[in-house]
């Protein structure tokens, strides 16, 4: 090559790495990759840790968890946020040793979105990052603008710092914000590209501009900006034949019959027509998180089938997680459950063991007074139905629900008393006819 030949050989280079430079969201998300399917389309192997709900140890001062304002809050609200440190260490080590290539976290990392407690998640999920792991997250109701965020001290609660959405897109830059091809100017939701020809897009249905002193709320809603910006990411990923995914907090579409009406908040607002819509826009796959069930559901609209994957929580009984590879079209779905954690616990119970009495516990006055004061039945009632009631949701948690006959048996009592109690309950037994735990998924 002569003189002249390398010179524009490099001019030409330059003006290259130039234009690129000057790229913005649209034009980055439009060259993106054009190959079609992404290069380990065999073998991509994908681990999903929702829920964490993750309280930093320093939250809980002066045996504050044997406090009385601790106590009030897990009367309200039971989870075991109190042993979420170890839980997360332990999975985060067994995720580690499974070696996947992509971890997702859709939502509801903190307790109540204590800054220090997303900074240190932040720097759990960084270590998953220092292993070659790509680690994408997306807010939760509690996650953002939370009032809620408090440390607790014997009989009181303070108020400590709260996470705002850019703190948020700033804690976990290393974990979609600073890697997304496309961010929506409406919300915490973006897309990344994990692989050439492999993209998830993050959805933010949290209301947490919406939050006032009394802290978050359940209900999610994909903004219609929102949704407009969505699919246009669809469209775009049809268009150049790249297989797209979704995660999202909230529930996309319902995982029981009735879930909508019986126990409002946990799928996102107008989910049939949203829902409809996205299907016929090509979404296929979504991960979700929020009600704390290990369940998936599918619904078929026009043709076209979604099907929602929830992970549970691991603070609530059985305390699940994911393992999925990604194969031959499909998506091998199978799950694991914490078995044990580096804490000793009261009564030298197992951890299995001590988790499913203390949600057991606590779910038998949650019923009954949700029975009383939501559903307006009479305390004499409530106290019958409460625990047919929290062994169903337990079921439900758990996911590939089973109704034994003893507890047909006791749900046909319950009938004879209220036949609407009756049937609530029943359809929390009903699975969706997807298998919940260990499943194959077509996703082309």
């Amino acid at each position: 090559m002569n003189l002249k030949s390398l010179l524009v050989l490099i001019l030409a280079s330059q003006i290259v790495v130039s234009c690129k430079k000057d790229l913005n969201d649209n034009e980055k998300f439009s060259q993106g990759a054009k190959q079609g399917n992404f290069k380990k389309n065999d073998h991509l192997k994908i681990a999903i840790v929702s829920d964490i709900h993750y309280m930093h140890p320093s939250l809980l001062i002066n045996n504050g968890a044997a406090g009385a304002a601790f106590q009030t809050y897990l009367d309200q609200d039971p989870k075991l946020v109190q042993y979420s440190d170890p839980i997360f260490r332990n999975v985060l080590a067994d995720i580690r040793n499974e070696r996947p290539d992509i971890v997702l976290v859709p939502g509801d990392i903190t307790k109540d979105g204590e800054k220090v407690s997303h900074v240190a998640v932040a720097g759990f999920l960084n270590q998953l990052r220092g292993d070659g792991v790509k680690v994408y997250v997306v807010p939760g109701n509690h996650d953002v603008n939370n009032a809620k965020a408090k440390i607790f001290d014997g009989e009181n609660a303070y108020p400590v710092e709260m996470t705002s959405a850019a703190d948020f897109a700033n804690i976990y830059a290393n974990h979609g914000y600073a890697d997304a091809i496309a961010r929506d100017p409406n919300s915490l939701s973006y897309v990344v590209e994990p692989e050439p020809g492999f993209r998830i897009i993050g959805i933010d249905a949290s209301k947490y501009e919406d939050y006032g002193p009394a802290g978050d709320v359940a209900a999610g809603r994909i903004k219609p900006q929102t949704l407009t910006w969505i699919l246009a990411r669809l469209a775009e990923a049809k268009q150049q034949n790249i297989t797209i995914f979704a995660m999202m907090h909230h529930n996309l579409i319902e995982h029981y019959a009735g879930q909508s009406q019986l126990d409002p908040g946990y799928v996102i607002d107008d989910w049939e027509n949203v829902s409809h819509t996205l299907m016929n826009a090509g979404l296929k796959i979504i991960f979700t998180g929020h009600y704390h069930a290990n369940d998936i559901s599918s619904q078929t609209f026009n043709g076209n089938t979604l099907v929602d994957i929830q992970t549970g929580s691991l603070v609530t009984a059985p305390s699940p997680y994911r393992l999925i590879t990604m194969k031959d079209g499909k998506l091998d779905v199978s799950s694991k459950t914490v078995q044990s954690i580096d804490v000793s616990l009261p009564g030298g119970l197992s951890f299995p063991a001590y988790a499913g009495t203390f949600l057991s516990q606590h779910l038998d006055g949650y019923f009954n007074y949700y029975l009383t004061n939501q559903l307006g039945a009479p305390p004499q009632l409530s106290a019958i139905a409460a625990p047919i009631f929290r062994n169903g949701i337990m079921a439900h948690f758990a996911g590939d629900e089973k109704l034994p006959p003893e507890e047909l048996a006791k749900i046909n009592d319950l009938g004879t008393m209220s036949q609407q109690l009756a049937s609530i309950v029943t359809t929390l037994w009903t699975d969706t006819g997807e298998k919940d735990n260990k499943n194959s998924i077509p996703y082309k």
